[in-house]
């Protein structure tokens, strides 16, 4: 029995909805916010997430933590999964990196596992590549 094949799937996104809800713990000197997203998906992951996000930053730098249950399709198999991913910023530099939730693929994406990871281009596009296996 062999491995599956990676596929490496990347895709545009734009963000639709951006609701963000400060809040408040003693001590952190941070700006901390709570974030629902919206994410509509163009191409090879074509379909709509919904993410909530826990971020916090101030004048050196941000993070944030997320799950994201997106509906949709990847390379033509249609169906659920959600994506828990982070990411890390401080001054120009930014990292950001995630995993496809084991056993959290619906339909035709059942059994997908995987990475994700998150970009920014210079001109503000937003982008999400994807490097999965599905079973056999």
């Amino acid at each position: 029995m062999s491995e599956p094949q990676e596929q490496v799937i990347r895709a545009a996104f734009d963000i639709s909805d951006w609701a963000p809800e400060s809040y408040a713990v003693e001590g952190v000197d941070s700006e901390l916010t709570r974030v629902r997203a919206t994410k509509e998906f163009a191409g090879e992951i074509a379909g709509t997430s919904v993410a909530e996000l826990l971020m916090a930053g101030n004048s050196r730098g941000a993070g944030y933590v997320a799950s994201e249950v997106f509906t949709g399709s990847v390379l033509g198999r249609r169906g659920s999964m959600i994506v828990q991913h982070w990411g890390l910023a401080e001054g120009t530099a930014a990292a950001s990196s995630g995993h496809i939730i084991p056993g959290s693929g619906t339909e035709d994406l059942t059994g997908i596992a995987g990475r994700a990871e998150y970009s920014q281009d210079a001109s503000g596009q937003h982008y999400l590549e994807l490097r999965v296996t599905f079973p056999e």
